[in-house]
């Protein structure tokens, strides 16, 4: 193996769960994760989706698919223990699952929908952290990486429940990667900008007119791709970050700038 290629193998030997695997980022981030020698776990309600994007993995790379619904707090739990059973340890989670909302007034948003994504956003990451950190506790330590959003830090007109569970989100990063810090794990966040992926083509980009907008709003000029906050939240789950814990790594093309 030659220098370049031993020098992508940033996850060569470690053990990866990533929860919201099925499509969009967390399907990119299955593939790089794979690509950078890791053993994956994926984890999603579509398992035939996660199955398919395992079959295009490169050749060698294991993998493993198991159904998990991150609102169901026992989903969760086997989540984490099907990895360690699998694989004999965690050492890598991308906590990627999550849920939008249709954009309202704060008052006109229905309570179910306000407890729906606060329970997917925050709960389930929540849940998912705490069996996370166990696991990795026994193993010595790890790097765990959740999705935020640009609304982790700023705020968009009716999108009450959906920047309430993101600002949650951040708060919760934080908090969990002081009370690890001494214990060799590092939490931190990715937050992407407008990215491609089918929540957003079923939302603002669904119509040329709204992603001609959004490319015109982000000073890079044009909408991110999974891949590349998958490369981001590699890096922060990679040793390639190890002084870097609490962090909230802004992958938004420079949206929130403008």
């Amino acid at each position: 193996m030659n220098v370049a290629a031993s020098a992508d193998q940033v996850l060569a030997g470690k053990v990866a769960l990533i929860i919201g695997a099925s499509r969009g980022i967390g399907a990119a981030a299955a593939t790089a994760f794979a690509g950078a020698g890791a053993r994956v776990v994926l984890a999603s309600r579509d398992v035939a989706a996660m199955e398919a994007l395992t079959r295009t993995f490169p050749a060698g790379a294991q993998s493993r698919v198991v159904r998990t619904d991150i609102t169901v707090p026992a989903d969760i739990a086997h989540a984490v223990q099907f990895t360690v059973e699998q694989f004999g340890r965690l050492d890598v989670a991308f906590n990627n699952a999550g849920a939008t909302q249709k954009r309202q007034p704060l008052a006109d948003i229905p309570d179910e929908v306000f407890d729906v994504t606060m329970s997917t956003n925050v709960r389930g990451v929540f849940l998912a952290m705490k069996h996370e950190i166990r696991a990795m506790l026994r193993s010595g330590g790890g790097s765990i990486v959740n999705t935020g959003s640009i609304t982790s830090s700023v705020v968009m007109v009716h999108l009450g429940a959906y920047c309430t569970s993101k600002h949650a989100l951040a708060g919760l990063t934080k908090v969990a990667a002081l009370d690890y810090a001494g214990q060799n794990i590092r939490v931190n966040m990715v937050a992407p900008g407008p990215v491609d992926t089918l929540m957003t083509q079923n939302g603002v980009l669904a119509t040329e007119a709204g992603r001609a907008m959004i490319a015109k709003m982000t000073p890079i000029g044009r909408i991110g791709r999974p891949e590349e906050i998958a490369a981001a939240a590699l890096w922060l789950a990679s040793p390639q970050s190890s002084f870097v814990t609490g962090a909230i790594l802004m992958a938004d093309g420079g949206f929130t700038l403008s």
